[in-house]
């Protein structure tokens, strides 16, 4: 994306969004008890605070047999530990439907319990 052309390096660039009528007025009520110091600053912190929980997750174009290997190394390493499909996703960017799959294979060959 590319950002609008400011005058100076210390001008932000401008972002329109709509609010309903009582989102605004929570965020007035906000600014008016002295917790931010204007709409903006509100809604600056909130941009700042999503982004900030948001993690993206890069899943690798990989064949089930290399997932099954990689699964199985995880799974080793964190022995005794519950683990759960979408951490083994996250953690090492294994298509959720792969992960499942595999998971079910080591559960018919008795390598893994529920």
């Amino acid at each position: 994306m590319t950002l609008p052309k400011t005058r100076t390096e210390e001008i932000s660039p401008l972002v329109s969004a709509r609010l309903s009528p009582k989102e605004l007025e929570k965020v007035g009520e906000l600014v008016d008890s002295g917790l931010y110091m204007n709409i903006s600053d509100f809604v600056r912190e909130a941009v700042r605070e999503k982004l900030s929980s948001i993690k993206m997750i890069v899943l690798k174009e990989i064949d089930k047999r290399t997932a099954k290997k990689e699964i199985i190394k995880y799974l080793e390493k964190r022995k005794g530990e519950d683990v759960y499909p979408d951490e083994i996703m996250e953690e090492l960017g294994i298509d959720i439907k792969n992960v499942f799959e595999v998971i079910e294979e080591l559960r018919k060959e008795g390598r893994i319990e529920e």
